[in-house]
C-alpha cells in the first residue's frame, strides 16, 4: 500500500514537472528574450557596417610615415661605432639579428621609432649612441595591378597607401583596349570574409581629371583591367585574317625582289 503510494506520488510529481516545462514563458520573459535577441541582430550589423566601413576604399586625407614590416631592409648608421653599423634585412617575424643584442622587433615601427628603440638597446653596450636608421628596401607593402596594361604584376610601395592613378602609370596604359580603363576594378581582400570591391572610371581619372576617382590602395589591393566584348572580337579577327595577310605580303615582297633586282635603288 505504501508503495503504491510513492509510485502515484512520483508520476504526479514527474507530471507537474512536465506540464510547468510546457507551459509557455511569462510575457516579460518572453519580451526579454526578444529584446536581447533584437540587441544581438542590431549589434552584429553596426560591427559588419563599422568593419566594411573601416576597410571600405576611399581616398584618405593623410597616408602617415612609411611603417617598417617583413621583406624590408634597413641601413642602420652608429656614429663612430662601425661594428653596430651595416644594413639588415627584416625577416618573417619582423625582426632583425643585431650584432651582439640578436633578435629586435621592428614591426609596424616608422624609422624614427626604430632608430629610438635600437638607442634604449644599445646603451647598454655604447654611451649616448647616436643612432639614425634609413629604409634601403622598400618590400613588405605590394599592390598587385593585373588586366589590359602593359606590365601587369606585383609593384611595391613606398608610403602606408598608393593611389591607384600613379599604380596604373606604373603598370602601363593600355594601348590598344582603352575602353577597358572605364571598367577597372579594385579588389581588397579580407581575411575571413568576403572582398571588397570598388569600380572605377580610370578613363574619367586619367583623360578627364576626375581627382575625386583617386582612391588609395593598401598593401595586398588588386587592380583589375578587365578586357571589353568588342576589344576580344577584334583580336579573334586579327587571328584569322593575318595568315592572309602575311602570305601576300610575302607574295608582293617574292614579286619585287624577282621583277626589281636588277634596278639601282632610289
Amino acid at each position: 500500500m505504501k508503495v503504491n503510494i510513492l509510485r502515484t506520488l512520483k508520476v504526479l510529481y514527474i507530471s507537474f514537472i512536465g506540464v510547468l516545462i510546457m507551459q509557455p514563458l511569462p510575457v516579460f520573459a518572453q519580451n526579454e528574450m526578444k529584446e536581447n535577441a533584437e540587441f544581438t541582430v542590431a549589434q552584429s550589423r553596426q560591427a559588419k557596417k563599422a568593419f566594411r566601413k573601416q576597410n571600405s576604399i576611399r581616398k584618405e586625407e593623410f597616408a602617415g610615415e612609411y611603417t617598417l614590416g617583413k621583406d624590408d631592409v634597413i641601413e642602420i648608421n652608429v656614429r663612430r661605432h662601425p661594428e653596430f653599423s651595416g644594413r639588415f634585412p627584416i625577416g618573417a617575424n619582423g625582426k632583425i639579428q643585431y650584432p651582439f643584442i640578436g633578435d629586435i622587433d621592428l614591426t609596424g615601427l616608422t624609422k624614427i621609432d626604430a632608430a629610438s628603440k635600437l638607442t634604449s638597446a644599445l646603451s647598454v653596450y655604447v654611451e649616448s649612441p647616436d643612432v639614425d636608421v634609413s629604409i634601403v628596401g622598400y618590400n613588405s607593402k605590394v599592390i598587385y595591378v593585373v588586366g589590359m596594361v602593359a606590365r601587369p604584376g606585383r609593384y611595391s610601395m613606398r608610403a602606408e597607401f598608393m593611389p591607384v592613378r600613379e599604380a596604373v602609370m606604373d603598370a602601363g596604359l593600355p594601348r590598344e583596349n582603352i575602353a577597358s580603363l572605364r571598367r577597372a576594378v579594385i579588389i581588397r581582400p579580407m581575411e575571413g570574409q568576403k572582398p571588397i570591391t570598388k569600380k572605377i572610371n580610370l578613363l574619367n581619372l586619367i583623360y578627364g581629371g576626375e581627382v575625386k576617382n583617386n582612391y588609395d590602395l593598401k598593401t595586398g589591393d588588386i587592380v583589375y583591367l578587365p578586357s571589353t566584348a568588342l576589344y576580344k572580337i577584334s583580336t579573334v579577327l586579327s587571328q584569322i585574317v593575318a595568315p592572309f595577310y602575311q602570305s601576300s605580303t610575302a607574295y608582293s615582297t617574292y614579286e619585287e625582289d624577282v621583277l626589281y633586282r636588277d634596278e639601282p635603288r632610289r
